[in-house]
């Protein structure tokens, strides 16, 4: 028997289950103001519009010219390295927002997660971390003034 739904489409429905279960338990919803930045952005993106998110857009890895967002997705898996120079010199959510990045599992001689103790010096704390087989997603918070929704 044929089965009627492509295994593509289910991976990629629990990928999406995944990525909405993520938003909503970091407080983001559809009137958030998301950006997306790096290679893999354009998937990301195109991701969140098909998905009702009015509020997206594409920013270069560079500093530029925009305005920080409620979330910053980093969609591609950064090495320790690449993190470290988006968060010196790329895009970055504002106080109070979200970055969502992947990174590969890092093994330290310390025992602590050189990417968490990264994203401390940087001004986040992690809230969440998802480990796969290679790699980690991390859901890390700016430090700052506190949401104006959790305010509320």
């Amino acid at each position: 028997m044929v089965s009627p739904v492509p295994r593509a489409d289910r991976r990629g429905s629990s990928l999406s289950h995944t990525l909405s279960d993520l938003l909503q338990s970091a407080g983001l919803g559809k009137a958030d103001t998301i950006r997306v930045t790096g290679p893999a952005g354009l998937a990301a993106l195109l991701w969140f519009c098909r998905h009702g998110y009015d509020q997206v857009g594409y920013v270069s890895t560079g500093r530029g010219p925009c305005e920080d967002g409620d979330l910053l997705l980093v969609p591609q898996t950064c090495t320790v390295g690449e993190l470290e120079q988006i968060l010196q010199s790329g895009p970055r959510p504002r106080p109070g927002g979200v970055l969502i990045v992947q990174t590969p599992q890092e093994v330290s001689e310390s025992g602590r997660d050189p990417v968490h103790d990264l994203l401390a010096r940087a001004g986040y704390q992690v809230e969440r971390c998802l480990h796969g087989r290679h790699r980690e997603l991390h859901v890390a918070r700016r430090h700052g003034r506190a949401e104006k929704k959790m305010a509320a």
